[in-house]
């Protein structure tokens, strides 16, 4: 997680800056980042993004600010909000391909974010 608020505002990866509106606050670039870094240490796909072989390391960055948006706008993030993420990204669930206790805990992890943050 990143927690250097300089950082992680002033150099985001360059697709989460094209999908963060430059009047966004420092906020959502923050946790959409340290979003970006669970869902890639998860890899639910198997891209293996930032590795060499793989996909970009901002693989998961649209579904990274979808979250962050729903984190920051409801104060939490639950099971079914991030199921609805995924689910509308690459139509599958991903409770059916991770379990619904790892995304219970990825759901956790998420939520924590919001806690770093404040």
């Amino acid at each position: 997680m990143i927690n250097d608020e300089s950082a992680a505002a002033s150099e985001p990866l360059a697709s989460l800056g094209a999908l963060i509106a430059e009047g966004d606050s420092n906020d959502l670039v923050r946790t959409a980042r340290d979003a970006l870094e669970l869902l890639t240490a998860v890899d639910p796909i198997g891209l293996r993004p930032g590795r060499v072989g793989g996909t970009p390391d901002d693989e998961y960055a649209p579904e990274a600010v979808a979250l962050a948006r729903i984190l920051l706008t409801h104060g939490n993030i639950t099971v079914q909000e991030v199921e609805d993420v995924w689910s509308r990204s690459f139509s599958e669930s991903l409770v059916e391909r991770l379990g619904s206790s790892h995304v219970a805990g990825l759901t956790r992890d998420l939520n924590r974010l919001r806690r770093v943050h404040e």
